[in-house]
């Protein structure tokens, strides 16, 4: 029987033989899984038949309110797109009000800061200019042919004690006389002469 020889058309057919059945097979395994899927999904069909019919029932009303949804949805995105286009401009006016409080009145208000400080610089400066001419001033009233002061007034604006600026006996000096002797002494040059030696 092996000594036959086997033509090439046989050999096709055998081939195509294994391949058929192997086929086959596969189909029938197939099959029997699709049998035993089917079965199950009839049992879980069984089993929620009432729920399965609740919700069919509802579908309309359902999709009524879907439909409502999507209106509503559609309207307020028509609202939602007026808002934005009202927060834009909000924001623009509120950054036009910033700038102008920037640019007007914080420039205001620091032109007006630097002339109060300047005023106060000048207050200040003019306040140090009378305390350095502020001072001791001495009035000296002489009598006639006396070569100390017969009285001493003392004006300070100083809260310094008067007693202890007024001048001791020690503290005076005798002056030549610049003016000739032909002139007769008053009281006013001697007090220009004490004004001039202080």
């Amino acid at each position: 029987m092996f000594d036959k020889m086997i033509s090439w058309g046989e050999l096709i057919v055998l081939v195509l033989f294994v391949l058929g059945s192997a086929l086959i097979c596969y189909l029938i395994m197939a099959l029997s899984n699709l049998l035993r899927i089917l079965k199950n999904v009839n049992e879980i069909i069984d089993k929620n038949k009432d729920n399965i019919n609740k919700s069919v029932g509802k579908l309309p009303e359902i999709t009524d309110n879907a439909a409502k949804i999507t209106g509503m949805v559609k309207d307020n995105l028509d609202d939602l797109g007026k808002i934005v286009g009202d927060v834009g401009k909000i924001s623009e006016t509120v950054k036009k009000g910033a700038e102008t409080i920037q640019n007007d009145i914080l420039l205001k208000a620091k032109s007006i800061l630097e002339i109060i400080d300047a005023i106060k610089k000048l207050y200040e400066k003019r306040k140090k200019k009378s305390g350095k001419k502020s001072g001791t001033v001495y009035k000296y009233k002489y009598r006639p042919g006396e070569d100390k002061p017969d009285e001493i007034e003392v004006e300070t604006s100083t809260d310094a004690d008067k007693d202890s600026i007024v001048p001791n006996d020690d503290d005076y000096v005798i002056v030549e006389s610049e003016v000739n002797d032909d002139e007769p002494d008053n009281d006013g040059s001697r007090q220009g002469e004490q004004g001039k030696k202080d």
